[in-house]
């Protein structure tokens, strides 16, 4: 009986030290993370940056600061488009283009923000409507002579002052014609000048900044009438003109041969205000 006892008490030792043994195994194990799942880091990684709505980084530079390029149409109403493109061509950057449609009257630029407010104030101070402009023509008949000089017309005496100042040449002035009319910019006139000249020009620019009028083609032409009786136009002046608002501009038309006589012109053109 004692001997039972003692086998007993041996089987109750082993297996509490079989138990104690798989206790210490499973602390001494290191912690398994389920699938799918990742660990914290150790180290602190610092504040989280903050993303604005919509997914874009805040720290993201614009696209006016990286350089982006834009795209800007414009279409025009009183020019023509042409001449615009002409205009604006050398403001284009090196990474710009320009493309015109005559047809839509329509501009495409495609340059960076600076250069596209450029373009846009050049274009707003370009495509104005087209201005009236008052021509005025006189053409007088200078002569050298020993005898007296005549009374000079009133319409011509500031004239002569100016003349008699570029040379004391010319004693004698007589009005040969005096005619004026309102032209448009853009278009061609014709005005009649006496009985035996005519002037055709085309007004081709007005600047409102320096007041100037730039005529481009501006020509004084002479009536000759052949032994048949046929009228033709011969041109004696044929020039291009930038002529300041309401400011006289006198110029030399022609030398007549064989006598002591020239013919001289003076133009005034004015801005008619609207």
């Amino acid at each position: 009986m004692k001997r039972i006892v003692l086998v007993a008490a041996a089987l109750l030792v082993a297996l509490c030290l079989l138990v104690q043994t798989r206790i210490e195994a499973q602390q001494a194990a290191p912690t398994q993370t389920p699938a799918g799942d990742q660990a914290a880091p150790a180290k602190d990684q610092g504040p989280a940056q903050a993303t604005p709505a919509g997914g874009k980084d805040a720290t993201a530079p614009s696209p006016a600061a990286s350089g982006a390029l834009q795209a800007r149409v414009y279409t025009l109403r009183f020019r023509q488009v042409d001449d615009a493109y002409l205009l604006i061509s050398p403001y284009i950057g090196p990474r710009g283009s320009i493309r015109a449609q005559p047809a839509q009257r329509t501009l495409t630029v495609v340059d960076t923000p600076e250069n596209i407010r450029k373009i846009t104030a050049l274009i707003a101070t370009y495509d104005v409507p087209p201005r009236n402009v008052q021509v005025s023509v006189q053409l007088i008949l200078a002569s050298s002579g020993e005898g007296p000089s005549a009374p000079a017309p009133p319409p011509i005496r500031g004239v002569i002052d100016k003349l008699n100042a570029l040379s004391t040449r010319w004693n004698d002035y007589q009005m040969v014609g005096d005619a004026r009319l309102v032209g448009t910019e853009g278009e061609r006139s014709s005005l009649r000048v006496g009985d035996d000249y005519k002037v055709d020009f085309r007004i081709d620019q007005v600047s409102d900044e320096s007041r100037v009028i730039r005529f481009k083609p501006f020509e004084l032409q002479r009536r000759d009438v052949s032994v048949e009786g046929v009228e033709t136009y011969t041109p004696i002046v044929n020039t291009v003109l930038n002529l300041r608002d309401s400011q006289l501009f006198i110029v030399g038309a022609s030398r007549i041969e064989r006598s002591n006589r020239a013919l001289f012109m003076t133009i005034t053109a004015s801005l008619q205000r609207p």
